[in-house]
């Protein structure tokens, strides 16, 4: 059964400018090569002189008619969009081999396949030229193996049987072999993975040629038993038609099934998209597979695959009404008969048939799954067609609903994985992505001259920007501070930011210590050129620090620790890039030890908690008093709170300090209303606290547990607190606010933020700070101030406390400002809680040299 090559994707691939890898470029090519070595063999087989046979078994002309005949109805196989048409030509080759001059046999092939192939399949072109040649080069191996097997015998016994039977094998298979060549060469390199699927019809040659020898003997017997071939041959052709048919069919739903199967996993758009159009132009024998899909703009998404399976996408620009395919948009299938307009409006396109069926997509509006220029095999598209095609496209719609969702999740993922990673305020990396590459670069140390440098660098006086100019003017310097850092280091460094106005450089290879403090130095020249911000003009400057690896550690941690601690050497010094020097270092052995006795004694709980009454000057009560925290230290004595509260700030112990001070102080309230004093207390909370999203939930429940009324504690924060974080501290104030604790401002007067931003807060109370206190009666400018701060207070509807009340002039003029509450050592010193409560209960009434006010003038 011979086979023939049929229709594949044509034309090449663009952007290839030589005509000689045009795909049918390299099949004329591979033709000519083939027709060269056929006339080579021909010849040679004419040289050797082998001898012919003496009977002659069909006359050349009924070979030449049974060529054209079995060539022009074949019966067409496909694999993928490839295909092979499989013919009944073994019967007249066995005879043409049998008795026929070998060159006559070759013409009569050559000319009688030719008229079947050009008049009746109306092949044309490269193709029709490759099957000549083919034909040729099967005919002239047919007859080389089967003189040289069958040897010269006039008789036609098991050798020559076997002969024949060999010669049509081999030359079937070899036929197979060269159209997957060319279709390899023309269409698909992948094609040659489908070579065991073309050779499918190779076991239908030992029928064929077993007919044709069968044939052969008993036409020896009686010449009218060629009506009987001509019988046998007939039904032979439409049973294996009909079993082609079939396992077409099968094959469909084998394709339907790989399609489905094709599509299952995580994919994306793309890729279901890539899959749906190029199983779409197999299953439907197409050229052009294209799926239109809505956009958000209204237009259609427009993705297209043509020749080698190319894609394109691009926004449909036409009208969508005057499109052929546009009833598919509205749900309604359309088939494009070849040679047929069908109706079509569509001006700018024009296939030579198609089909066009919906998509549905739920909600939105249903995308077009279109198929054009059906292959040559297949005469136009059919109802059938539709069919599948309507099934291929059910399950794109259920496949791309899944693809849409998978990426809307990669989307969300890949942006969580960016925010986890980036600063969002400028797009930088964020601390966790510096010391990710800090660690791979500390890993990647090639050699010991090498070192990696970190610089940590923050703006001086940014927190004056942001205070008087809001933070909107401050993020924008932020992020041209960002940018400028970006742009000067390019790709030789990575640019964090690590909060706030601290940004992070890392320099993965520098040579020396010179060459990363010229860097430094650059980095801050390129910061100090004027920052248009609005209608502003900013000069920023920083301090840079800068640590090494290995000199100054060998771990990310220390580095920027280092780099740190360098980082505010250069800003106390004025020097603005410094490297870090071991005597910069607080971390000294004696200020570690310090820190690891305050981790154990507030795990021992060893802190105590001293208590400094407040008084109302109008009416002489005690009505609250402050808890402040105390250390005895074992060895060292007592430890100032000015000196182990920033320890603990520093080493993160504030969190557990906070709240052993809060719980403490909390008993002890409850314990004053058990006998009788309605106290309430303040307890002071850090900048971090604030940052603390449980702390408002922690709070309320030790009030709940303890049984103090949330009225009953003043939680004290200072102004420079709330700024580290301006919406996370008021997150935090809000939720306590609602508990129903009152809040106050400590160091009132010392710090920046504006009145506007003060009268948001949800506070009750403003203290004053005791620097402006202490000298109110000796100095006019400290007694202004006061004055101004008790009428703000009271302006703003706020309590007014004023603290480090030291004398009795001092007292006095406090009390005719109008303050509401008053503490410092006039009224007494911080007493421990046993104390304290003996205190209280001897001072129902204070002396009245204290109490009443007048008496201070």
């Amino acid at each position: 059964m011979t086979a023939q090559p049929e229709e594949n994707t044509t034309g090449a691939r663009s952007g290839r400018p030589w005509w000689f890898l045009r795909p049918d470029a390299k099949v004329t090519v591979l033709s000519l090569g083939l027709g060269a070595a056929m006339i080579a063999a021909h010849a040679a087989l004419l040289r050797d002189g082998l001898p012919s046979l003496d009977w002659e078994v069909a006359p050349v002309w009924v070979l030449l008619l049974m060529f054209a005949a079995t060539d022009g109805f074949a019966i067409h196989l496909r694999v993928r969009r490839g295909g092979h048409a499989m013919s009944l030509s073994e019967i007249p080759m066995v005879l043409g081999v049998l008795g026929t001059d070998p060159t006559l046999l070759v013409l009569a092939r050559v000319l009688g396949g030719g008229a079947g192939l050009a008049f009746l399949r109306h092949q044309r072109g490269v193709k029709l030229g490759f099957n000549l040649v083919l034909i040729g080069v099967q005919a002239t191996v047919a007859v080389l193996m089967y003189r040289g097997l069958a040897g010269p015998s006039d008789a036609l016994g098991p050798r020559q049987w076997l002969a024949a039977y060999a010669a049509m094998l081999v030359t079937d298979m070899l036929a197979d072999i060269l159209i997957t060549a060319a279709i390899s060469l023309h269409d698909d390199p992948g094609e040659w993975r489908r070579l065991p699927a073309a050779m499918r019809g190779v076991p239908l040659v030992a029928v064929t040629t077993s007919i044709a020898l069968v044939s052969v003997l008993a036409v020896e017997h009686d010449v009218r038993a060629v009506v009987l071939l001509g019988v046998v041959s007939l039904v032979a052709y439409v049973a294996y038609r009909a079993y082609v048919r079939q396992s077409q069919g099968h094959a469909q739903v084998e394709g339907l099934y790989a399609f489905t199967r094709a599509l299952d996993g995580s994919l994306g758009t793309g890729e279901v998209t890539r899959v749906v159009l190029d199983q779409a132009r197999d299953q439907l024998r197409a050229e052009v597979a294209e799926l239109m899909l809505p956009g958000d703009d209204g237009r259609f998404i427009r993705t297209r695959m043509t020749g080698h399976g190319d894609v394109e996408t691009t926004r449909h620009g036409g009208a969508t009404a005057n499109a052929w395919w546009a009833a598919a948009a509205n749900g309604q299938p359309v088939v494009l008969k070849a040679n047929s307009d069908n109706g079509r409006r569509d001006t700018s396109e024009h296939p030579t048939d198609g089909m066009a069926v919906p998509v549905p997509m739920g909600d939105a509006a249903a995308g077009v799954l279109i198929v054009t220029d059906s292959l040559p095999d297949l005469s136009t598209f059919g109802e059938n067609h539709v069919r599948l095609f309507q099934a291929l496209a059910n399950h794109a719609s259920v496949s791309l609903a899944r693809a849409g969702l998978v990426d809307r999740l990669r989307q969300e993922v890949s942006e969580k994985e960016h925010l986890a990673l980036h600063d969002p305020l400028t797009g930088l990396p964020n601390r966790r992505q510096l010391l990710r590459r800090l660690e791979t670069a500390l890993g990647a140390h090639e050699s010991p001259a090498g070192m990696t440098a970190v610089m940590l660098m923050d703006l001086d006086r940014f927190k004056e920007v942001n205070d008087a100019l809001g933070h909107d003017i401050g993020d924008a310097l932020l992020r041209e501070v960002g940018a400028r850092l970006q742009r000067r280091l390019g790709s030789s460094g990575v640019v964090a930011r690590l909060g706030g106005d601290e940004f992070a450089v890392l320099l993965s290879r520098v040579r020396s210590e010179e060459e990363a403090v010229a860097t430094g130095y650059d980095l801050t020249r390129a910061l100090e050129y004027p920052v248009q911000v609005g209608h502003l003009t900013l000069n920023p400057r920083a301090s840079v620090g800068i640590a090494l690896a290995p000199r100054h550690g060998d771990d990310a941690t220390t580095l920027l620790q280092r780099a740190d601690v360098a980082m505010y050497a250069a800003k106390t010094t004025g020097s603005g890039v410094r490297v870090y020097h071991p005597e910069d270092d607080q971390n000294t052995p004696d200020r570690l030890a310090l820190i690891a006795d305050l981790r154990e004694a507030i795990q021992r709980r060893d802190l105590v908690v001293a208590y400094q009454p407040m008084l109302d000057p109008a009416s002489g009560l005690i009505t609250g008093a402050e808890a402040l925290a105390r250390w005895h230290h074992p060895d060292r004595g007592f430890i100032p709170p000015d000196e182990f509260i920033p320890l603990a700030e520093h080493a993160g112990l504030i969190r557990p300090l906070t709240l052993h001070v809060l719980e403490t102080a909390l008993r002890r309230c409850a314990a004053w209303r058990r006998i009788g004093h309605d106290l309430h207390v303040a307890v002071n909370l850090s900048p971090s606290s604030l940052l603390d999203g449980t702390l408002p939930e922690v709070v309320n429940r030790m009030l709940g547990q303890i049984g103090v009324p949330a009225r009953a504690l003043t939680l004290e924060i200072t102004e420079s607190s709330i700024m580290t974080d301006p919406r996370g501290s008021r997150m935090t104030l809000d939720r306590m606010n609602a508990l129903g604790v009152r809040l106050a401002i400590d160091d009132f007067g010392t710090g920046y933020s504006s009145l506007g931003r003060l009268r948001e807060l949800p506070i009750h109370a403003v203290k004053i700070d005791k620097s402006f206190v202490q000298r109110i009666a000796v100095d006019g400018r400290d007694r202004a101030v006061v004055r101004s701060a008790v009428q703000l207070g009271h302006a703003l509807d706020l309590e007014v406390v004023a603290e480090g009340i030291e004398d009795r002039d001092t007292y006095a003029h406090l009390a005719r400002e109008g303050c509401n509450l008053v503490q410092g050592y006039y009224v007494s010193k911080p007493l421990p809680a046993d104390e304290f409560v003996r205190w209280l209960s001897e001072r129902v009434a204070l002396d009245e040299n204290v109490i009443h006010p007048q008496f201070g003038t």
